[in-house]
């Protein structure tokens, strides 16, 4: 339930960010939305008696992982500051995980069987139908925020990867810590120091709307995902992604008024059953 939950918040924040993204660029937000997760972690581990623990074996998947988030958040405010939150909402939480599966499967040598390669070839179709494949050039893409949430999706199924491997010695709450606070270092080369206390100024809906993406998705929801992710592996927690695009296309319609175009509707039917092949046993 807590992961379903986590997926419903993680839905929630795709329209978020497209109001937060009206404010401010996706730099001055980025950094602030590591602030306030890694504020949010400090909190929950010190309620519950958790010590910080550097990671030492597991580093470098550590540093790998904040790198990836870093670039991770930064398509996805782009994304959603210039496309349809409910269109991103879709192709990332269906396409990670395929992209997630086909990285495990090079990486660890997992035999794909028939199934899982139908799913995957299915995956693929509804990726296409998503970005609407028949009007694809490169301005389109740039344009309608696609390749944004493109670059996302291949982003996050590396923050995945790398947190299956570190949470092998790292307990989870100590792992998104210490992963929040080295993407908040990564990005301070990229933020506009002369505007960074301007979110101060901003009214309450933006701080709502922030708040939901920071302490909301990124503290509680990430971590649950982690908690997942190290309990059950990389391409069966990505799996629960595909409850994202119900919310996200819900919301966007009420929040923003976005209409649902039939082939987002048909790609990320094809991508949800694309996930339930190859994770059916």
């Amino acid at each position: 339930m807590a992961m379903v939950a986590a997926m419903l918040i993680w839905g929630i924040s795709w329209p978020s960010a497209k109001i937060t993204g009206r404010y401010a660029d996706p730099e001055l937000i980025m950094i602030w939305r590591f602030i306030f997760a890694a504020a949010t972690m400090t909190s929950i581990m010190f309620f519950m008696g958790i010590k910080s623990k550097f990671p030492k074996k597991s580093l470098s998947y550590v540093i790998i992982a904040a790198i990836f988030l870093v670039g991770y958040n930064y398509n996805y405010f782009k994304g959603t500051q210039i496309g349809m939150a409910s269109l991103g909402g879709i192709i990332v939480p269906t396409m990670s995980p395929l992209v997630t599966y086909i990285f495990v499967s090079k990486i660890f040598g997992k035999t794909i069987h028939r199934k899982e390669v139908a799913g995957i070839i299915l995956g693929m179709i509804g990726g296409l139908i998503l970005l609407r494949f028949w009007e694809i050039n490169i301005q389109s893409l740039l344009d309608s925020g696609n390749i944004f949430f493109i670059m996302a999706a291949v982003l996050w199924a590396g923050v995945t990867i790398a947190t299956q491997k570190a949470t092998i010695e790292l307990q989870v709450l100590n792992f998104s810590l210490w992963l929040y606070l080295f993407a908040l270092i990564f990005s301070i080369p990229l933020v506009p120091w002369k505007s960074l206390l301007t979110v101060f100024q901003f009214d309450w809906i933006y701080w709502i709307n922030f708040l939901i993406i920071s302490v909301g998705s990124l503290g509680f929801g990430t971590t649950i995902f982690f908690l997942t992710t190290m309990k059950l592996g990389s391409e069966k927690a990505s799996s629960f992604m595909y409850v994202v695009p119900t919310s996200a296309m819900g919301i966007s319609a009420i929040v923003l008024g976005e209409r649902i175009q039939w082939s987002t509707l048909i790609g990320g039917i094809l991508a949800v059953t694309a996930i339930y092949l190859i994770n059916r046993k």
